[in-house]
Order: structure tokens, then sequence, then C-alpha cells
């Protein structure tokens, strides 16, 4: 009880002491002045920021920006929102930016994979384009020359398609097999790579496993391709024997 009378005698005396204009809190009193000055010089308080380091942050931004283009396979395309228009950005703010430079370089270098992809596939005409990209952002370059010279080949190479019955190959009956040991064969006595065209994953690989089967285990030297008319691309270098 004499807790609680205590509790409101101070809880008045705080009141009491409100009426002059007066904050008043036990053992401490505040001028109304003194509040007054203490909320302006809050308010006038601003967060200043070097002029560096708002730079810096934004180029970081720009660059973390460019390079998830780029994991994205945002090469130069689309317009506007893509790996290379934003190394371009960044280059325009800080000209020499080592890693735009750098990241410019492997967009570059990713072309020059993707046109080695499309040679594996017999896609020459998709190859030379990848190759005509990689040209715009290093133009003569050592592997730009390798990357020409490796579809130059290509293209001199003789191309054997086997086609796959689609009926045989979902019941995967004895004359698909016999089909594909006779190709896996073939393929190990000219030392040939090869591209498999299945319609899923799943075909591709039972091909390609049928085939290592019809030759005890031969590591063969192939890809599987997802594509709607399933076969077999034999890729014969130029100067093998059919």
């Amino acid at each position: 009880m004499q807790l609680l009378l205590w509790g409101s005698l101070l809880l008045l005396a705080a009141c009491a002491g409100n009426e002059g204009g007066q904050i008043v809190y036990p053992g401490t009193v505040v001028q109304p002045e003194q509040e007054s000055q203490q909320e302006s010089q809050q308010e006038n308080i601003e967060v200043v920021l070097p002029e560096g380091f708002l730079r810096q942050r934004i180029l970081a931004e720009m660059l973390y920006e460019a390079r998830l283009a780029y994991e994205d396979n945002r090469l130069m395309s689309p317009p506007g929102n893509n790996a290379y228009d934003l190394y371009l950005q960044v280059l325009e703010v800080d000209e020499g930016n080592t890693v735009a430079v750098s990241g410019i370089r492997d967009i570059a270098l990713r072309y020059i994979q993707l046109s080695d992809d499309a040679i594996v596939r017999n896609q020459y005409d998709e190859a030379e384009s990848f190759l005509r990209r990689a040209a715009q952002l290093l133009p003569e370059t050592l592997e730009l020359v390798q990357g020409r010279e490796r579809l130059a080949r290509a293209r001199e190479n003789r191309v054997t398609t086997f086609a796959l019955d689609p009926d045989d190959l979902r019941e995967r009956n004895s004359s698909i097999i016999a089909l594909l040991g006779d190709v896996a064969r073939h393929i190990q006595d000219i030392e040939a790579v090869f591209m498999i065209n299945a319609r899923n994953d799943e075909e591709g690989r039972w091909i390609y496993k049928t085939m290592r089967e019809a030759v005890n285990g031969f590591r063969l030297r192939g890809n599987i391709d997802i594509r709607g008319t399933p076969g077999i691309l034999i890729t014969v270098p130029q100067d093998s024997s059919p």
C-alpha cells in the first residue's frame, strides 16, 4: 500500500512540475529551451559519406549485376540487360576498370566454348556465329584463332547419320539393340566421335549404355543431345578411311 502511494506521489509531482513548461524527472530538470536546442541539433545532423565511397558502392553493384547476367548466359542479349552492356556502363564510369575488362574477356571465351559445343553437335553455322560474337570482343586473340582452326577442321570431316526408329526405341527390342551394336563396333574400328540424338535424357543414356555393352565396355567418345528425332551422328575425320 505504501509502495502504491509513493508511486502516485511521484506521478503527481511530475505532472505538477510540468505546469511551467518544464519536464521533470526525479533528480533531473531539463529546461524547455535546452530541449528545443537538442531537437534542433538532431534535425540538422546530416550523414555525409565520402564521394569516393559512394562511387565504389555504385561500381560494385554494377559489377555484381554484370556477373549475374554472365552466369545466366545473358552475354550480349537481351539489349540493355546483358553482361556486355553492363560492363560497358562500368567502363564509362571508371575507364580501365580491371574487373570489367576481365569480364568482357570472359564473355568472349564463353562464346568460343559455345562454338566448340556447337561443333560437337555438327552445327557449324551456329559455331561460326558464336565465333563472330567473340571476335567483336577479342579480335585476333590466340583463343579466337584456335577456335576458328577447330571449326575449319570440323567442316572438312564427314558426318554419317544413322536414324533410329522411335517405335523400336520405345520397345527396346532385339532389332534396335542389334543396330546399336553394329554402330558401336563401327565407331570403335574407326575411332570416331559421335552424337546421340534422343528424345529425352533417359533414352539417350540407354542408347549409350547399349552401345558400350556391345563393345565390352570400351570407352566410346560421344555426347547426348536432346532432340525430337532420334539418331546417331558419327564424325569421321577427313584423313580416316570409311
